[in-house]
């Protein structure tokens, strides 16, 4: 995307309507609901979209979704052929903001007098009730499918139509969005109504990320693509313009993605995740040091393994602008913070010079420790 382009879309940011106050939490609770002999895909499919966005959607660390797998209980299932343990029982399962229904026999949940009662309080209570094939029938029984234009597998049509006769059930349909109802065709139209879903909440922009993530062809609905806004509606301004200057990254607007990552971390020096884009795009920029000490920055109070590889590319950086000593800091820090491979310095050519550095020697025999 060149300048013109990037403008373009940042007039269009400025003129989509104004988006809600940021969730506290960020995260939205997703909670796939399985039973025994549910269709595979049908659930796995939305799994995986939402298990995606919820990394490409992540605003300073929090993910935009928490994707958990739910039954009646936590007894492990048989979903034709495929053994699957739910993260957890209707008794103790997060309130969803997302519920999703899939098919197959879904008789299992609306049948059940104990199971029913909590999948029709959860689809009242979720901000979004999607079904995909005949998981459609939990919504009807919940009188949640009654003045609405829905869908379903093609192969029960027919007998939706006649269960419920105040829906208007649609054949020939991917998905069909009424708001707060989201019911989908069979199979892999779970898929297409997850990523629809996904535009909707999340933008355009994360939607394509997750599609191409998955190498799945996604084409949105031309009366719904230009009703999406591209960048995030569900974060703050900041959010956007962390993702402006992520469009910009991708585009090779080198210099404009600098300033907009530099802007973000004027205010907010702290935010790790802005230090560790600036030091990508620094390094693109072969500006070596200044992404060596950026990296740096984004390691800084980060837990867990990834402040090791943080560090390490730190040492990178740091060893390719002719900083050794610095280098040797920062990869004695990324040993020190878990980076597994201890032969770095043998391996990447880049740390070559390092081989030799009193800082990686261990200390002679006798010396004082």
């Amino acid at each position: 995307m060149n300048r013109s382009g990037v403008a373009f879309l940042m007039m269009l940011t400025a003129a989509a309507p104004a988006a809600a106050a940021p969730r506290s939490p960020y995260t939205r609770n997703v909670a796939i609901v399985v039973y025994e002999n549910a269709q595979p895909l049908d659930w796995t499919g939305p799994y995986e979209v939402y298990h995606d966005a919820a990394r490409f959607g992540a605003v300073r660390g929090e993910p935009a979704f928490n994707v958990y797998v739910v039954s009646e209980t936590a007894a492990p299932l048989n979903l034709q052929g495929l053994t699957v343990t739910p993260t957890y029982a209707i008794a103790d399962a997060p309130r969803p903001d997302i519920v999703v229904f899939p098919g197959g026999p879904s008789n299992r949940i609306y049948d059940d007098p104990e199971f029913y009662p909590w999948a029709e309080q959860a689809s009242r209570g979720a901000e979004i009730a999607q079904s995909v094939c005949t998981g459609a029938f939990v919504l009807g029984k919940a009188g949640l499918l009654d003045g609405l234009e829905v869908t379903t597998f093609h192969g029960a049509i027919d007998s939706l139509q006649q269960a419920y006769p105040k829906a208007a059930v649609k054949p020939g349909r991917r998905f069909v969005d009424n708001g707060r109802v989201v019911t989908t065709a069979g199979i892999s139209a779970g898929i297409d109504g997850s990523l629809h879903v996904v535009a909707r909440l999340l933008g355009r922009r994360i939607a394509d990320q997750v599609a191409n993530y998955m190498e799945y062809s996604w084409s949105p609905e031309a009366t719904l693509a230009g009703q999406y806004s591209y960048l995030n509606p569900s974060t703050d301004d900041r959010g956007r313009l962390a993702q402006l200057a992520e469009v910009n990254a991708e585009s090779g607007n080198l210099a404009e993605a600098e300033t907009g990552f530099r802007n973000l971390l004027e205010q907010d020096a702290e935010d790790r995740d802005v230090w560790a884009s600036l030091a990508e795009v620094l390094r693109r920029r072969n500006d070596h040091a200044g992404a060596g000490e950026a990296f740096a920055r984004s390691a800084e109070g980060v837990t867990g393994g990834l402040a090791g590889y943080r560090y390490y590319d730190a040492a990178v950086e740091y060893a390719r602008g002719d900083r050794l000593d610095d280098a040797a800091g920062m990869l004695m820090r990324a040993f020190d913070a878990g980076y597994p491979r201890r032969d770095a310095v043998e391996t990447n050519p880049d740390l070559a010079r390092l081989r030799n550095h009193p800082r990686l020697r261990p200390p002679a025999s006798g010396s004082a420790q």
